[in-house]
């Protein structure tokens, strides 16, 4: 009997990929989907998420904060179904059904997952302004400032161990988890793609050099 697990993964991953502004955008205006549209759409969400940050601090209304949390998880959730796709399952989806897989550049996918990485920051960040009261800060300026939110966000994504946040609540306790998750999945992401981009250098001894001949062919 064959494997079936990387198909089942493949599909729910494909199933996960349609919950998304982004795929709504694709079924409304396909023609419209390219890659200088996706560059623009990295870029501008990059842009969203440092100014939901100032909203959510400034705003005297609430709900609208709560309205920006909650668009920043579901694009946090889009970026990480996305990231997974890239990495797993794109290629392999393309060539079963016997196509032919490329990406537009190597250079280009490096820069979209570091504006990806630090759009998380921020969209975290602009959670922790909006639920600063259920959180205990170590430091004294706390969430509720832009700097405060930015600094919290940018420690608990890239820190696997003591965190700046306590949670005060079960549902502060799953943000954090959620968010520490997501950070380690693209901090591990981001580091193999900058390795993968890194020339080998020449090599002087005869068995390596056998190898990556061997490799070549």
């Amino acid at each position: 009997m064959s494997s079936f697990i990387v198909d089942f993964w493949s599909g729910t991953f494909n199933l996960l990929s349609k919950i998304s502004v982004f795929s709504l955008v694709r079924k409304i205006a396909p023609s419209a989907i390219n890659a200088r549209f996706v560059d623009f759409w990295v870029l501008g969400h990059l842009l969203f998420s440092v100014v939901a940050i100032f909203i959510a601090v400034s705003s005297p209304y609430p709900l609208i904060g709560y309205i920006l949390m909650s668009y920043g998880f579901l694009r946090t959730f889009e970026i990480v179904v996305y990231q997974t796709n890239v990495l797993l399952f794109d290629e392999y989806r393309v060539v079963k059904s016997g196509g032919e897989y490329h990406l537009e550049g190597y250079r280009r996918i490096v820069l979209l997952l570091l504006h990806n990485y630090f759009e998380i920051i921020f969209w975290l960040a602009c959670t922790y302004t909006v639920m600063t009261e259920s959180f205990d800060h170590k430091w004294q300026l706390g969430t509720g400032t832009v700097l405060g939110g930015i600094y919290s966000s940018f420690i608990t994504m890239t820190t696997f161990g003591d965190f700046d946040l306590s949670p005060k609540s079960n549902l502060a306790a799953i943000v954090l988890l959620f968010h520490a998750t997501v950070g380690l999945f693209m901090t591990l992401l981001s580091l193999a793609r900058f390795i993968s981009l890194i020339p080998a250098p020449k090599t002087r001894d005869a068995v390596e050099k056998k190898q990556i001949e061997n490799s070549k062919t």
